[in-house]
């Protein structure tokens, strides 16, 4: 289901990172682009975006936007 990281993820986010992912996610930045300013596993902001999404926290991006 994620890249080969043997699902060692870490999904403890602090404010600022929080903060700095929806900032990413409001201007369109691709889930891997906004993982390497993250400096996290793609896998744990795509979770991250899943659980934004799911609390109505993050607004549906363009299809187009949804690439990794």
């Amino acid at each position: 289901m994620f890249e080969a990281d043997d699902h060692d993820l870490n999904l403890i986010f602090l404010e600022e990172e929080l903060e700095v992912f929806r900032n990413q996610w409001n201007q369109n930045v691709s889930l891997r682009d906004i993982a390497k300013v993250m400096k996290r596993k793609t896998s744990e902001v795509a979770l991250l975006v899943f659980d934004h999404a799911e609390r109505g926290l993050i607004k549906k991006r363009d299809e187009d936007v949804h690439r990794l």
